[in-house]
């Protein structure tokens, strides 16, 4: 994993913009997972830079999502919505779609699967938290062991429905987001210990052949 130490979103955006416009204009078929959090001002800013090109070849879905029915307040898709995260002309895959988090879930996991077979090039945007997390797999969790492309589970804050270590193991890129001086402890072992995957769930991070963590951590 590079380490990139950034103090303003400048060069994140910059950086996966360009990576974006790279594979677009070679005529690839593009998969683009965006989760909530902090790094949602990224996307929508990366998004607003894609207006000038063609993305029919584009397709964007989340990296995960807090269960409830479409629309809800802490909905990442509507969060992304509100700050003018605007996919109306772009191949897009919504989470919820008013069943039940189990079905949710099982969609999600097939969806996930056809459209890794399906694009030809795969790209996440990640965050971590100050606990290890990535995307909505929490620390021993169900979702760490899943055999599934997406799982579900009730947390302490809410029910998530996330892509599972199996997902994020076959993407071909990783851009990953984190700033916060109570997260640097865990970008720390992030980038030099192996840490279980059940404890610290973002080091699977390091398993994607291409991976760089844009952050105001330095080593």
């Amino acid at each position: 994993m590079k380490l990139v130490t950034q103090h303003n979103d400048q060069e994140i955006v910059n950086y996966l913009t360009s990576t974006l416009v790279a594979h677009i204009e070679a005529d690839e078929s593009v998969l683009w997972l965006v989760p909530g959090g902090s790094a949602m001002q990224v996307a929508t800013q990366v998004l607003e830079r894609l207006q000038d090109y063609d993305t029919s070849k584009l397709c964007i879905t989340l990296t995960d999502e807090r269960y409830g029915q479409p629309g809800h307040q802490d909905e990442n898709w509507s969060q992304l919505e509100r700050l003018g995260f605007a996919v109306n002309t772009i191949n897009a895959y919504r989470v919820l779609r008013g069943e039940d988090v189990e079905t949710t879930a099982q969609d999600f996991s097939d969806k996930l699967s056809e459209l890794f077979t399906t694009f030809e090039y795969k790209i996440g945007l990640f965050g971590i938290g100050a606990d290890g997390h990535t995307a909505g797999i929490k620390p021993n969790s169900p979702a760490v062991n899943s055999d599934e492309y997406a799982a579900q589970f009730t947390g302490e804050d809410f029910t998530r429905v996330t892509m599972t270590p199996k997902a994020i193991g076959m993407l071909d890129e990783a851009v990953i987001y984190a700033h916060g001086s109570d997260k640097h402890q865990v970008l720390r072992q992030l980038m030099t210990e192996a840490v279980a995957l059940q404890d610290q769930p973002a080091q699977i991070l390091n398993t994607v052949p291409v991976a760089t963590l844009f952050s105001d951590f330095s080593m």
